[in-house]
């Protein structure tokens, strides 16, 4: 090949090579040459937050937010992926993402196959009322119709809070069918809104939404409401991650970065018009709607962010919440079947919680450190109700029955019994509102009015049990005793001495006022 031809094809090769970088290159100048030409030139960098539509994670996409953060010379990139908390998580591992959002129950799903990439350094709200199960009236009253074995059918949206709140309502409350992967039950819809579509043309007898839905819902003559989040604690708590990497290079910046969230979030606490106003320009929806989203969601500010990490000195406060809720999650995913057993590393709940910012912000004095009063949901005070006022309550649900044992023939519990109770209070840790009724049962051998009377012996002793080691407000709970009235339905593969041990039985009721 002769000199001038080779010469010719290598310089044909790098224009070639040439057109192809430019057009690579062209984008990354064109974004140099913006940021030169404005005000952004002096921008420090960015952050990555990944997100959904939830009302309680506007403050992180809000104009007071950016704005804080511009000041401070940082951009905000929000990446709203649907609710794709699968995909969400691979980015945080992946170092595509700095932050994230998430339930608790969606973090440790989503994020058990990808190693935890990220640990929580903020609790970001509580769902109350925001989330409910409702249904038509005429097909399902209430929950504990769900255990009887009749034909229903319930609309939910998977992966997202509305299936956690099946799964939390049949975990604790022993509706086994909810917790069947397969279950004809099922009807998956596309969002609350679809779900509220598929009740409303009767296409299911329940529906599980948020809002706007659940007041659209409630609106419509013959349906009710068979349970709300408003009714319910440390059940459906949206938290904040940050790539570990991303937290360990940069530290102050996650600190500037929760700085500005608790700045806003006072902001908007003070002027809940300008709140209004921004979310109606960001969602394009009426003030009507954004009333109903607001009304359902509870944010958590500085000062109760440092009570879920357990960080105030005070021996009152020294429950860590957040690893409470996230203990309790996993209890509830083992007990549904999405884990054989304790998925986090060292089956710890610290792996995954870096309480080290909040610390920081808090020793600071930092922002949106108003005071407030803190509550234990199980000290709660109810009033004082008669005999009769307690036979008018409605009935929420049985919580699932337990073996408490007691030691033989008395009403004395025995240590295991002692567990099983301990362990029916953390259920009713999540219902704050409800009243609980104890009823004790015997078996139908013996004297039926003694029987009687220590099936009411045994009530009592659960029952201040939970006043005693729990403070439990003695007006909110009652307890009675029916001996081996209320029988229940022997299995054809049960004998007789099993079937009689199984009636010897303490359900834990929880009602309501209508």
């Amino acid at each position: 090949m002769k000199k001038h031809t080779i010469i010719l094809i290598v310089l044909v090769l790098l224009g070639v090579l040439g057109i192809i970088g430019y057009k690579i290159a062209s984008p990354y100048l064109e974004e140099t040459a913006a940021l030169n030409t404005s005000d952004a030139k002096d921008m420090k960098g960015k952050i990555r937050i990944a997100l959904d539509s939830w009302i309680g994670y506007y403050y992180l996409q809000s104009p007071v937010f950016k704005k804080l953060m511009r000041e401070d010379k940082y951009l905000v990139e929000i990446i709203d992926d649907n609710a794709n908390y699968a995909e969400r998580m691979k980015k945080l591992k992946n170092n595509e993402i700095d932050f994230a959002v998430a339930t608790v129950d969606s973090y440790l799903l989503n994020a058990a196959p990808e190693g935890f990439p990220g640990t929580i350094i903020t609790v970001l709200d509580e769902s109350k009322g925001g989330d409910a199960i409702v249904a038509w009236k005429d097909k399902i009253g209430r929950l504990e119709e769900l255990k009887n074995g009749m034909k229903y059918s319930i609309a939910f949206t998977p992966d997202s809070p509305s299936e956690y709140l099946l799964k939390s309502i049949g975990v604790h409350f022993n509706i086994t069918t909810l917790l069947e992967k397969d279950g004809s039950w099922r009807r998956e819809a596309d969002g609350a809104e679809d779900a509220y579509n598929k009740l409303l043309k009767h296409e299911v007898d329940v529906a599980v939404v948020w809002e706007p839905h659940v007041t659209a819902a409630l609106s419509r003559e013959g349906i009710v409401k068979l349970l709300g989040s408003e009714d319910t604690e440390k059940l459906i708590v949206d938290i904040l991650l940050v790539n570990r990497r991303f937290a360990e290079k940069n530290s102050d910046l996650v600190i500037l970065m929760l700085t500005n969230y608790f700045k806003t979030l006072l902001v908007y606490s003070n002027d809940t018009a300008m709140l209004k106003q921004d979310i109606m320009k960001e969602t394009k929806t009426t003030q009507v709607n954004v009333e109903a989203m607001l009304k359902g969601v509870e944010w958590i500010n500085l000062v109760r962010n440092a009570q879920w990490f357990g960080l105030l000195q005070d021996s009152s406060f020294s429950k860590e919440e957040l690893v409470d809720t996230v203990e309790s999650t996993i209890d509830i995913l083992i007990e549904n079947g999405d884990f054989s057993g304790n998925p986090l590393p060292q089956r710890d709940a610290s792996t995954i919680i870096n309480s080290s910012f909040v610390s920081r912000l808090y020793a600071l004095g930092g922002t949106g450190t108003t005071d407030i009063q803190y509550t234990n949901s199980l000290k709660k005070d109810f009033s004082k109700l008669s005999a009769a006022e307690w036979e008018l309550l409605r009935q929420v649900g049985t919580l699932k029955v337990r073996p408490i044992t007691f030691t033989s023939g008395t009403s004395d519990l025995n240590g295991q019994g002692e567990q099983q109770v301990d362990t029916i209070v953390e259920n009713i840790k999540h219902y704050p509102n409800f009243r609980i009724l104890v009823k004790g049962h015997t078996g139908t051998r013996g004297d039926a009015n003694q029987n009687i009377i220590l099936s009411r012996e045994r009530a009592a002793t659960v029952a201040n049990y939970m006043i005693t080691h729990y403070n439990v407000d003695k007006d909110r709970i009652r307890w009675v005793g029916v001996g081996g009235e209320e029988p229940l339905v022997q299995s054809s593969d049960e004998s007789s001495r099993e079937y009689n041990d199984r009636l010897k039985r303490v359900e834990i009721l929880l009602v309501a006022e209508n």
